[in-house]
């Protein structure tokens, strides 16, 4: 077992450079050339929403309120409170 005081980085470091051996690793570990492949991006759905133009939040919040939601004074909406504000205001 080897014991390194120090940083996950700096036994990185020294590992690569070849100042500490690890009896774990097989031989021959880093005299291959490293090489890498680029990630396959995943497929993913995109989800077409209604064109609605700049929606005033305030007005939702408003809307909200009047309908028995709490809502914060300013910042994010729920979802909750979105998704009904939307089934509500069709189009």
């Amino acid at each position: 077992m080897v014991h390194h005081d120090g940083t996950l980085t700096a036994f990185l470091t020294s590992v690569l450079s070849g100042t500490v051996h690890v009896p774990q690793f097989p031989d021959g570990l880093l005299n291959r050339p490293v090489a890498f492949d680029p990630a396959v991006p995943l497929a993913y759905e995109i989800r077409e929403t209604p064109s609605r133009g700049p929606i005033d939040t305030e007005s939702i919040r408003d809307w909200a309120r009047a309908h028995g939601f709490q809502v914060p004074p300013r910042g994010r909406l729920s979802r909750e409170v979105r998704e009904a504000w939307e089934e509500a205001h069709p189009g």
